[in-house]
């Protein structure tokens, strides 16, 4: 009898309900797209970087099999915890979830056939120092993969972002926004810190999705932007002008939406894949 029909589930078991949740759609995106052009193989180690509470960690262990193990490891405890939960649940033996931070992996060189980060690098205090890590832990030839939203995402709303601050002459805000759109990364540049920690680039995809609001209030409310983006966008301006600023932003925004019948947000993927070179020694 095969192993996988004695395993059961009590569906009115509360961590069932508790664990069977929803995925973001945000990380929805960017996981579907990471999924769609990762080649599988067996018998791999894999390692989920900036794992969060188990997407795509548990995806990747479920569509690889028993023949895999996968890894995950973030600093955030609440989403280790949620993730430990889920592996208990789900009853995944070839699934472990460490508390780590990625610049000080807790592995032996060489240790790993498969790295994925999705959408991990943005959130990076010093993305180098964990791709400079995430090669040292990587087997010879084995692959990295890292999905992202490069610059030039939500550019709609950066436009009118931008209109606003030139209305009030402030150079300073003008600048910083400049630096809040620029922090993402290009494909050319993501790239080349891929090259730089000793990796080679092997595959590039790009595709767009479209995030969607009735409104501009619907979207300043909306979990999202308050957990991944509000507190960037408050940092471009003073605190002084703070209300005055996003109320303006917000008006706007509904205008929009007015005139168009919804605001429409473009969102740009970026998916990486990399190999670590065989013989390749860590670079200096």
């Amino acid at each position: 009898m095969p192993n996988f029909l004695h395993v059961t589930y009590d569906q009115d078991a509360p961590a069932i309900a508790s664990v069977v949740d929803e995925v973001s759609l945000w990380a929805a995106h960017f996981g579907l797209f990471l999924v769609s052009h990762l080649e599988l193989r067996p018998k791999q180690n894999i390692l989920d970087v900036a794992c969060g509470t188990g997407f795509p960690l548990f995806e990747l262990a479920q569509m690889h099999g028993a023949s895999c193990q996968v890894t995950g490891v973030d600093i955030w405890k609440q989403g280790i915890e949620r993730a430990r939960l889920k592996a208990q649940t789900y009853q995944s033996p070839n699934v472990q979830v460490l508390e780590a931070d990625a610049t000080q992996l807790p592995f032996a060189d060489g240790s790993f056939d498969l790295i994925v980060s999705n959408l991990g690098v943005n959130n990076f205090t010093d993305p180098a120092a964990v791709l400079a890590e995430s090669f040292r832990v990587a087997k010879a030839r084995a692959r990295i993969v890292l999905t992202t939203n490069p610059t030039g995402h939500m550019s709609e709303f950066y436009e009118v972002f931008r209109q606003t601050l030139q209305e009030l002459q402030k150079p300073a805000y003008l600048e910083r926004l400049q630096a809040d759109e620029a922090r993402r990364g290009t494909k050319e540049s993501l790239s080349a810190m891929l090259q730089a920690a000793g990796f080679r680039v092997v595959k590039i995809r790009e595709d767009s999705f479209h995030l969607r609001y009735l409104d501009g209030s619907a979207f300043f409310n909306h979990p999202l932007t308050q957990l991944g983006f509000l507190d960037s966008w408050r940092q471009v301006v003073d605190q002084e002008d703070e209300e005055r600023v996003f109320a303006l932003l917000e008006n706007r925004l509904n205008q929009l939406a007015s005139a168009a019948g919804e605001l429409r947000l473009t969102v740009p993927m970026l998916y990486l894949e990399a190999e670590k070179p065989e013989g390749e020694p860590f670079p200096a």
